[in-house]
């Protein structure tokens, strides 16, 4: 296409050279740029952005779109767009480029604090189990018929999604289920998709250190249901709720598009009957929007029973029947990391779980605290160069609801993971919690071991029969970030190693 035609009826400030040119493809990485390639500069440090450009063009970039154009450093047989927000133009452009096939998909999204990667799973095993192929898109990547497509952020930029999706089209998959972050929306990744249906899971204290506040957080939340449901090329989009959250009554009060409301609560479109949740799954009888359907899960605990009660609510909603609804639930082992079970010691019950933020720790330790005859060990930290205010507050968490708290490093950064650690440990004292020199011995207490290995050697050490040992923080993670270093490094097969080298006697 041209240049042209990929910019026509845009908002852009001026353009210097011409735009008569023929577009080869589309790029915010400049390390991605070839002949013809248009580039959009998306760095918020100046000199980064300049460093990028200078790159690309390098690298053959026949355009630069920018937020400013330097004219000293334009070049006579280069295009330069100077636009407000380049991420903005970047979507608008993208839909274009691609020829928008989200038109053509039913695409569901997902948004909430926790629960979206899950959720996203189980629709997709419906959805399959319907005979619908299904795509998905989120924190762990972009997944077509057993292809990995993406790795990187949970909503991909506007190019990686249009792009991710046109391929998915071309393979004749024509339903997706994306998770929707917060920062995607707010940086407009998301704004020019066509969505057939949206679900809400809930709100706790998240990414504050970018939003800067709770209302911020949850108005870039709400975006999603209420700007850019409506603007589907569906004649009756649909918006799933969590209608016994508090912002989930927000959020139904303010939309106008077609709502289904899903929880705990009997009063809610989709709601269980009965049901049970254990550490060997969960069993229920759940009515969706005036259908009976019989639940059996792998899944453990209440909070992936709403993940089911959502996924559910849409599928019934769009259509799928009752019968693909319960198989594919039945058939839906959850996502990578996400209260993984891990074999270990017998008689010990061992979960590797994503949570790394207060809410998602809370609901998970509640979840075992539940369930776990005896107790209830959890290894956990709190990442480096991210909100600093959640750390005493995960420190609380763990000392009230666990038995024994270990305090470690999770992906410090370039922060000292001991300034970290002490930061968390305010929480843990809070709890009126104290340190405990030798964590063999009962006493409650908390234990802070700074290696995170040592960590989870020694909470599958101190772990009886009928104890729970959950490892949070990184899930599907298989790195740790330490310094400006990427360390191979995943919770699941340190504690399948660990469990082996004691079932060797060798730890």
């Amino acid at each position: 296409m041209k240049l042209n035609e990929l910019l026509a009826g845009l908002a852009v400030r001026r353009i210097v050279g011409t735009a008569e040119v023929e577009v080869a493809g589309l790029c915010y990485d400049s390390r991605q740029a070839k002949d013809g390639y248009v580039f959009f500069s998306t760095a918020r440090d100046k000199e980064r952005g300049r460093a990028n450009t200078e790159d690309a063009l390098k690298r053959g970039a026949r355009v630069v779109v920018a937020d400013v154009v330097d004219d000293a450093a334009t070049r006579p047989a280069k295009t330069f767009v100077e636009c407000v927000r380049p991420r903005l133009l970047m979507g608008a452009v993208a839909a274009r480029f691609y020829n928008t096939p989200s038109r053509r998909l039913d695409l569901a999204g997902v948004t909430g604090t926790a629960g979206k990667t899950t959720t996203t799973y189980i629709l997709a095993s419906i959805f399959e189990a319907a005979g619908l192929p299904t795509g998905i898109i989120g924190t762990i990547g972009i997944f077509a018929q057993g292809r990995t497509l993406y790795h990187g952020l949970t909503t991909p930029e506007s190019i990686d999604f249009e792009s991710s999706l046109a391929e998915m089209e071309r393979a004749g998959i024509r339903h997706v289920a994306a998770e929707v972050s917060s920062i995607g929306l707010a940086e407009g990744r998301v704004d020019k998709l066509s969505f057939r249906a949206c679900i809400f899971t809930n709100l706790g204290r998240d990414h504050l250190d970018y939003h800067g506040s709770m209302e911020n957080y949850f108005a870039a939340k709400l975006r999603l249901l209420k700007d850019i449901l409506p603007k589907s090329k569906s004649a009756d989009p649909i918006a799933v709720v969590r209608g016994d959250d508090p912002y989930g009554k927000r959020i139904l009060d303010s939309v106008k598009a077609h709502k289904v409301s899903f929880g705990l609560d009997r009063a809610l479109d989709a709601h269980p009957e009965s049901y049970s949740a254990g550490l060997n799954g969960i069993r229920a009888a759940i009515s969706v929007l005036g259908e009976k359907i019989e639940i059996r899960s792998p899944l453990i605990g209440e909070l992936n029973l709403l993940n089911i009660l959502g996924a559910s609510a849409l599928s019934v909603a769009l259509g799928i029947d009752s019968a693909a609804v319960a198989e594919g639930v039945r058939r839906c082992p959850g996502a990578p990391g996400r209260m993984e079970a891990v074999p270990a010691t017998p008689g010990v019950t061992v979960l590797v779980d994503y949570a790394h933020k207060p809410d998602a720790l809370e609901a998970v330790l509640r979840t075992l605290r539940g369930l776990c005859k005896g107790r209830l060990v959890c290894v956990f930290g709190c990442g480096g160069d991210r909100d600093r205010g959640k750390r005493p507050i995960m420190g609380e968490i763990a000392g009230r609801i666990a038995d024994l708290p270990v305090l470690t490093s999770d992906n410090p950064r370039t922060e000292d993971p001991l300034k970290i650690i002490a930061e968390v440990e305010q929480g843990l004292v809070a709890a009126k919690l104290s340190r405990l020199a030798d964590a063999r011995r009962k006493e409650r207490g908390f234990v802070v071991e700074p290696d995170r290995r040592s960590a989870i050697q020694l909470a599958l050490e101190v772990a009886e029969p009928g104890d729970a040992v959950i490892v949070a923080g990184k899930g599907h993670e298989d790195y740790q970030l330490v310094g400006g270093r990427v360390l191979q490094f995943d919770d699941r097969a340190v504690v399948r190693d660990i469990a082996a080298q004691m079932a060797h006697g060798h730890s």
